[in-house]
């Protein structure tokens, strides 16, 4: 159940130490910490746990539950689901949506227009770039970049230490709904250190190295070995590289 928008002095005698901007709406069960920020016209769905120290800007939607047709697969494959959890010292910029079920890390910065489907999971320090969306069952470990316009299918898994430029696009499912059974999803795993250039797609059932490097708009239909270079449509590997040292945004 929502509440209606509450006052901001209301509020603040609600949640000592949050400052909240005109037009906030929280449902029962809310938990923020000291020192979060709350701007205008932001929308907190009933449990949503937000850590200390959390900003949140103008019109966001956090905790949104599933509403989707009886019949629709990713429906029966969610169920019930738990709240949403932010972690201490979050960045969430405006116009982000993220759904129910999802656990974000400490220090973490999503910027504006991405959204986060169900059940999945932010290490520490992640940065989603601009209008970034993640699919459902995804996780993304600590420190990794996703930069703007990226699409995590659903199922995918990135580890530590990742970069992926602009527009990278994974899939999860290849029958294109061809099949008469239900189909089995498999995203795309990303091993720690690898770095995958603009506009690349990343096909199904497919693991990307660690250190390995995918060249910008090669389209990667089988696995990528540690530690090299792939490039092309299909990709093949080019050669060797070297680990990453680091990685600048």
């Amino acid at each position: 159940m929502i509440q209606e928008s509450i006052a901001e002095s209301k509020l603040a005698s609600l949640y000592p130490g949050v400052q909240f901007a005109p037009g906030v709406t929280i449902g029962l069960d809310v938990k923020i910490g000291a020192g979060s920020k709350i701007a205008a016209g932001v929308r907190i769905y009933p449990g949503t746990q937000l850590g200390q120290d959390v900003v949140v800007l103008e019109n966001t939607v956090l905790g949104r539950p599933t509403v989707l047709p009886a019949s629709n697969q990713v429906k029966r494959k969610l169920g019930d689901l738990p709240a949403l959890v932010i972690g201490d010292g979050t960045v969430i910029g405006a116009n982000v949506v993220l759904y129910r079920a999802t656990v974000i890390g400490l220090r973490c910065i999503i910027c504006d227009l991405t959204s986060i489907r169900e059940n999945c999971t932010l290490g520490d320090e992640v940065l989603l770039g601009r209008s970034v969306m993640v699919q459902v069952n995804s996780h993304i470990g600590a420190r990794t970049k996703i930069m703007d316009s990226c699409h995590l299918p659903g199922d995918m898994k990135i580890e530590e230490d990742v970069f992926l430029s602009t527009h990278v696009c994974g899939a999860s499912e290849n029958s294109l709904g061809r099949n008469s059974e239900m189909p089995s999803w498999s995203g795309p795993l990303i091993r720690k250190g690898a770095y995958v250039g603009l506009n690349a797609t990343l096909l199904p059932n497919i693991e990307i190295g660690e250190n390995a490097v995918v060249a910008g708009g090669a389209v990667v239909t089988k696995s990528v070995p540690p530690g090299t270079l792939v490039m092309g449509a299909p990709a093949r590997v080019v050669r060797k590289v070297e680990p990453r040292v680091d990685i600048q945004t």
